[in-house]
């Protein structure tokens, strides 16, 4: 009797146990989602909240969350889930989104421009960070000593680290910020990355990060191959490749290294159409950070801007008070007049820039002086509004950052549950996003 065929040939096991997997997966899902008969230990249901997609703009009115461990269980309509023993939060028809990510912050500058423009310590920082409702956010200083004490931290928003800052020698140094204890990376050739950049992997950072700002506007500071190797190096490790620019021609050049992000302001006048078109082309980033050169300008005085920000309430006054003096601020505000930056300048180029393709990230540069943890989150958001960007697409640079972070960009069944809950819709106004009901990071609320 001739040897019988096997029923299911050894080439299409992989296939069918993938399907398997995938239909097992489906089947768990579906049940997430739907009613529950049970609540796993430490639950949580958030009761009758509109669910917002910032990148899409889409609501999903009168919706319950189900969340444990950190992680969302169960997404449906209001009185669809039953998880018996989870504690329960009333929305009360409040607004739900992914906690917002900050791109570029600096916990640990501190200086004289002005002085205590960063708290000493890093908890304090990452704290009025959350006050604010920022859930996530990329610590680009490189301050070793900072990053291990943000990492003890807990019930403050995740931090996510550039362990180092790439110059040109002698780069990126700001006038009147002590001290300087990052780990600077000085390149004008490509054998300069060998050193630094072993200590890079072996700390763990979480991006790679850059400044092409020191010698004239038009030449890049860090030679272009070097930049592209280091480029190559980011993506190689998988970790965003973020540089740091302020003007187009540098712009434009900076991007045959295919970063993943620009850093700006633009602080000259440019063909934004162009520099708009190769963005997109290149898939790339941009992140304004427009309070870090505004907040600083002649006929902006920072004073106006602390009284319209209940954020103002969580620094110490006694540094609002030195923020606000006229001498204090006056080299600042000095440089960038000598650049002949005006307000009308800067706040052209985001537009024109989503205009053009190009996708924009939500960064503030928040510990640069006259940027404050919290107010800078704040101030940032007026910004983007004053740059005639509309209210969903200042919530889309809040979905792109988070991306760019390695984040989810909407509240989803089996992702993170971080999520911040506001009073009002801010499709309707983002000043909404100033006045946060409640941010929540892996499920648990901030206080």
């Amino acid at each position: 009797m001739p040897p019988q065929p096997p029923l299911v040939r050894r080439s299409r096991l992989p296939l069918l146990a993938a399907l398997a997997a995938a239909l097992g997966l489906t089947l768990f899902l579906a049940r997430l989602s739907g009613p529950l008969t049970g609540g796993p230990a430490g639950a949580t249901l958030l009761a009758d909240v509109n669910v917002l997609d910032p990148d899409s703009g889409l609501v999903r009115p009168h919706q319950d969350l189900l969340w444990a461990q950190g992680r969302l269980l169960g997404l449906g309509p209001h009185g669809s889930l039953s998880a018996p023993g989870a504690h329960v939060l009333q929305g009360h028809g409040a607004w739900a989104l992914p906690a917002p990510a900050d791109a570029a912050v600096f916990l640990s500058l501190e200086g004289r421009l002005p002085a205590d423009s960063v708290p000493a310590a890093a908890e304090t920082s990452l704290r009025l960070q959350g006050r604010a409702g920022v859930g996530l956010l990329l610590d680009l200083n490189a301050d070793r000593e900072f990053m291990g004490q943000a990492r003890a931290v807990t019930g403050v928003p995740l931090a996510r680290f550039a362990g180092a800052l790439f110059t040109a020698p002698g780069g990126w140094r700001l006038s009147g910020q002590t001290p300087w204890n990052s780990h600077v990376a000085e390149l004008a050739e490509t054998a300069d990355l060998e050193a630094p950049w072993a200590r890079l992997v072996r700390f763990g950072d979480q991006a790679v990060f850059a400044s092409v700002e020191h010698e004239g506007r038009d030449d890049l500071s860090i030679p272009l191959p070097v930049l592209v190797e280091l480029g190559r190096r980011a993506h190689a490790q998988g970790l965003p490749f973020i540089v740091q620019v302020q003007h187009h021609a540098k712009a434009l050049a900076a991007l045959a290294a295919r970063p993943d992000a620009l850093l700006g302001p633009l602080l000259d006048e440019g063909d934004d159409a162009q520099l708009g078109r190769a963005l997109a082309q290149a898939g790339c980033l941009y992140l304004p950070a427009l309070g870090t050169a505004l907040n600083a300008l002649p006929g902006e005085p920072l004073a106006a801007w602390m009284g319209r920000f209940p954020a103002a309430a969580w620094v110490d006054p006694a540094v609002l008070a030195g923020a606000t003096d006229p001498l204090r601020a006056e080299g600042w505000v000095r440089r960038y007049t000598r650049l002949g930056v005006t307000p009308a300048v800067v706040l052209a180029v985001p537009g024109r820039l989503a205009d053009a393709g190009a996708q924009l990230g939500f960064a503030t540069g928040s510990g640069l002086p006259l940027v404050f943890h919290g107010l800078g989150w704040q101030s940032e958001l007026a910004w983007l509004a004053r740059a005639g960007l509309t209210p969903l697409q200042v919530l889309r640079t809040l979905a792109h950052s988070r991306r760019l972070l390695g984040a989810a960009p909407a509240l989803m069944v089996g992702g993170p549950a971080d999520l911040l809950l506001l009073k009002h819709s801010p499709l309707d106004d983002p000043g909404a996003l100033t006045g946060p009901r409640g941010l929540f990071v892996h499920g648990e609320e901030l206080p």
